[in-house]
């Protein structure tokens, strides 16, 4: 049962990031979760609200330049192990440029997605990129969501 329901709001504001840092060409929703599709947040018991989801690139190599590719998003009901079609949906993709990370003269935005919806108690947000990163980067995607 929700603890706020009239009306209803999110009593607990979250914070959750994951590093992608390997490719998965799908956008059925097929992986295995940790290797080529990541879990960035887990909606608690109750349910809960996704505001956004950001993604930022992230290099550990001064005027790195990332790799071009999309960025994908999902929720499902699996947590760890393999992700199937039947138990992963997509539900937002971005372009995802190639930016210079780690700059020494220009920053480099996140790439906001705004979600702005409630999902089910316990259901996970997942996700991938579409191509492999370049040596000493990757994406950094951070969730801000809220549990009912």
């Amino acid at each position: 049962m929700a603890a706020n329901t009239m009306p209803i709001w999110t009593g607990t504001a979250k914070a959750s990031s994951v590093v992608i840092s390997a490719a998965n060409t799908r956008s059925d929703g097929n992986g295995t979760i940790g290797t080529d599709i990541f879990l960035a947040a887990t909606i608690g018991s109750n349910a809960g609200f996704v505001e956004a989801i950001e993604f930022l690139p992230h290099a550990t190599a001064a005027g790195t330049s990332t790799t071009a590719t999309v960025g994908r998003v999902f929720w499902s009901t699996q947590g760890s192990g393999a992700t199937t079609s039947s138990n992963t949906n997509l539900i937002r993709e971005v372009v995802l440029p190639s930016v210079t990370a780690a700059s020494t003269s220009a920053a480099n935005p996140a790439i906001a997605i705004p979600i702005g919806r409630a999902f089910s108690a316990d259901a996970k947000i997942l996700v991938t990129m579409h191509a492999a990163p370049a040596a000493n980067t990757a994406w950094v995607v951070t969730v801000y969501f809220g549990d009912y």
